[in-house]
């Protein structure tokens, strides 16, 4: 088997959910919809392989459901945790993810290596396939717009990276600085860094950032498009409805998530400060109970899996090296114009 020097990642579920909207009201036929828009994808994919040549390798990963549903949700939340979104009832949704699991499955005969299971999210499948992939010196690019992964973004000291990027927003890394990274008279680390900068330069913006600080931030202040609720709410004025989440200046970033001191003493600080004292919606031990559960929804990370979610992940052992989706474009191209034929006919 062949190793990648870079993969790229396929955000599956975004990549459907951002090129169905370029289309959605342009058809009355659903299943019309579903031929253009694997169209659409996979033309997509083909034009981030011409922007980065180097790209050796396309995992592609897909959403089936959550194992995070199933976590117990804290007694205080559960009026207030929206739990699922809400689905457009105007899209045939079934139709739909037929379509899509068909496109998976074109893929995945054409030799690209795809990843969707029962209970495992796209964003568990980048961090598996990123961390995996980064151990073995094979460079990553996540190719999406959902910002929670660029938690994933890293580098290590062969200069080994993965990256966030879309072509509207350019390229996120993660920010180090050369007293971090053994470049000196590495081999590894020279290489890998050729390849960085020509990815870079093909970057209308490159955004440098602590990925630390992306779940700290989302831990505390929520996302309730994500249904993450914040760890606490400050009451505004006597009879007033209105409430505010913790502000970004008042986050500590040094916190150690893992860490029931280091959770506690933030909490206090909060609770004593002059913003806050008397302010809070709920009780320490409440904050604090809310702090862990938001952690298990928000950080990427081993600690925070279930074992039957690795042991269905440690399946995906290994890959075909391939990026090779002519095929896939052919057969998509070929069954939308027979469709068309047909009907062209009637």
């Amino acid at each position: 088997m062949s190793k990648s020097k870079l993969t790229l990642i396929v955000d599956g579920n975004w990549l459907l959910m951002s090129r169905m909207s370029v289309l959605l009201n342009k058809y009355e036929d659903m299943k019309q919809l579903c031929k253009d828009l694997n169209i659409l994808m996979i033309k997509s994919m083909n034009v981030v392989l011409r922007t980065f040549p180097q790209i050796d390798n396309i995992i592609f990963i897909a959403d089936g459901g959550s194992w995070r549903n199933d976590l117990p949700i804290p007694e205080f939340l559960n009026e207030e945790y929206k739990g699922t979104r809400i689905k457009n009832e105007e899209i045939d949704w079934d139709t739909l993810f037929g379509s899509y699991e068909n496109f998976i499955l074109k893929l995945k005969t054409n030799g690209i290596t795809t990843s969707k299971e029962t209970g495992i999210e796209g964003d568990d499948w980048a961090w598996y396939w990123s961390t995996k992939l980064n151990a073995e010196g094979t460079n990553c690019i996540i190719w999406s717009k959902d910002r929670d992964l660029t938690q994933l973004v890293k580098t290590d000291n062969d200069g080994c990276f993965t990256v966030f990027w879309n072509k509207d927003n350019g390229m996120v890394c993660e920010d180090k600085n050369e007293e971090e990274l053994n470049y000196l008279f590495n081999f590894n680390y020279s290489e890998n860094e050729t390849l960085f900068k020509s990815i870079e330069n093909k970057c209308k913006e490159v955004e440098r950032i602590n990925p630390k600080h992306i779940v700290i931030d989302k831990i505390i202040r929520g996302d309730l498009g994500d249904n993450i609720i914040p760890i606490a709410y400050r009451k505004s004025k006597p009879g007033s409805d209105r409430k505010y989440r913790i502000s970004a200046k008042d986050i500590d970033y040094g916190i150690d998530i893992h860490s029931d001191e280091s959770i506690k003493n933030y909490v206090e600080s909060i609770l004593n400060s002059k913003t806050y004292a008397g302010k809070i919606d709920k009780p320490e031990k409440d904050i604090i109970e809310h702090f862990k559960y938001n952690v298990k929804l928000v950080e990427l990370s081993q600690r925070n899996y279930p074992p039957e979610v690795l042991g269905t992940m440690a399946l995906y052992e290994d890959y075909r090296c391939s990026k090779d989706i002519n095929d896939v474009e052919y057969q998509i191209v070929a069954e939308a114009n027979s469709i068309s034929s047909v009907l062209d006919t009637i």
